[in-house]
């Protein structure tokens, strides 16, 4: 079943559904440009004490119940379970980005017993989601294969966030990045 669809016919439906991400860098989150999901990892929705809904690991939940985040202390509901293939191609609000809407698309290097199993994109800041964005940019047979249609994924380039005074001596092919190749 699609996500959009999936979500939409589920115990989460009419609910504030939020993919939990972490990060110790906040400031990035200007240059965000998707969410990384494994597409085969086990993901569960759990109701917070707030009454939002979030999206995350089995793991991390567990760890949020024993942080306050829901209503009885150390114990969590899931409301559903899912692997990130059934959320591959969400859209997704990010407030704090210059697009209007950001996609989940597939990392297969996100480790479960690490984190909550949601990783945020900032390719401008970090090699490896700048790699992975432009390979399943440069891979129409990638994207096929996990469902991710061109919109979701082409459009999408690093989102220069930080303002820095560049000594003029500095080459201005340092500071391009190399256009993606047909």
């Amino acid at each position: 079943m699609h996500s959009l669809s999936l979500l939409a016919c589920s115990p989460l439906s009419g609910r504030p559904v939020y993919l939990v991400a972490a990060t110790l860098r906040p400031e990035t989150m200007y240059g965000q440009t998707n969410c990384w999901v494994r597409p085969d990892m086990k993901y569960v929705a759990f109701p917070t004490a707030k009454g939002e809904v979030f999206l995350c690991s089995k793991r991390a939940a567990r760890n949020m119940a024993f942080q306050g985040f829901t209503q009885e202390f150390g114990k969590f509901q899931v409301l559903l379970s899912l692997v990130g293939q059934d959320i591959m191609g969400l859209g997704l609000h990010a407030p704090l980005t210059s697009y209007d809407v950001i996609y989940t698309l597939p990392m297969l290097t996100i480790k479960d017993d690490k984190g909550t199993g949601v990783v945020t994109s900032v390719p401008s800041d970090a090699p490896d989601d700048y790699a992975a964005l432009r390979d399943i940019q440069r891979k129409k047979n990638m994207r096929e294969k996990y469902g991710v249609k061109d919109e979701m994924v082409l459009p999408f380039q690093p989102v220069c966030h930080l303002c820095v005074s560049l000594p003029p001596s500095l080459p201005p092919s340092l500071l391009s990045l190399p256009p993606l190749p047909p």
